[in-house]
């Protein structure tokens, strides 16, 4: 089963002009007559597109869909293994080196994985400091997610 959520880069938490905005923002960017790419995978974008916005729409289709989702979900829920500690770093790996997560993210999964609270000097390009092992580091936002990759590959 295809999250629409998923499909439209949403939480299910999203309220319903949050999603009209994330549809209508999709639509315009691979849309078949402006999207400068493959005409096909356009094509094939909008179709996910419009069955996302069409399920989700209003607060009633939202309801019928999200059970259909749970149940989906536990049933599939019980039939795979949970992911390994490796396999859950792996994947985080990737959406750090995909740039999937944003800086606040980034900034959360630093501090979790690292036990510390990192302050953010905001400038032209932000920079941040924390202190590890009463060391002091200052690391741009690359930094922090080299930091990361580096703890999560090991």
């Amino acid at each position: 089963m295809q999250d629409h959520y998923k499909t439209l880069g949403l939480l299910s938490i999203a309220d319903d002009v949050v999603i009209k905005a994330a549809f209508k923002a999709l639509a315009q960017k691979y849309h078949p007559d402006k999207y400068k790419g493959d005409s096909r995978h356009a094509q094939k974008v909008m179709s996910d597109l419009n069955a996302a916005y069409a399920a989700l729409r209003t607060k009633a289709l939202r309801q019928a869909y999200d059970a259909k989702l749970s149940a989906h979900v536990d049933k599939n829920s019980k039939e795979s293994p949970p992911l390994t500690k490796k396999e859950i770093h792996k994947g985080l790996v990737q959406k750090i080196k995909k740039n999937v997560l944003d800086e606040m993210g980034v900034i959360s999964l630093f501090e979790e994985l690292f036990d510390c609270e990192v302050q953010v000097q905001n400038g032209w390009m932000n920079s941040y400091s924390t202190v590890i092992d009463k060391n002091t580091l200052v690391l741009d936002f690359v930094g922090l997610k080299t930091k990361i990759i580096e703890h999560l590959e090991n």
